[in-house]
């Protein structure tokens, strides 16, 4: 499942892609509008994650690295900051 945030990504390219200056105005348009929901979305499924891997027994300083950042930071991010 590592192919979601590069199929985020593409989806966000695909926009560039559009040839109608409108359309690609439109398209973003609707994006940017369901950011702030989307955003705050991300960043819960982050922390849930970090979360269920503490549960699973481990560190903060273990996560840390494998979500690239640090064992502080990811306990932040358990606790939702």
């Amino acid at each position: 499942m590592a192919g979601e945030a590069d199929a985020v990504r593409e989806a966000v390219r695909a926009l560039e892609a559009i040839s109608d200056p409108i359309e690609r105005a439109r398209e973003t348009s609707n994006l940017l509008r369901e950011w702030p929901e989307l955003h705050s979305l991300v960043r819960e499924i982050r922390q849930y994650a970090v979360i269920a891997a503490h549960a699973e027994g481990r560190t903060y300083d273990e996560i840390g690295p494998e979500i690239g950042t640090s064992g502080d930071r990811a306990g932040q991010i358990a606790r939702g900051k």
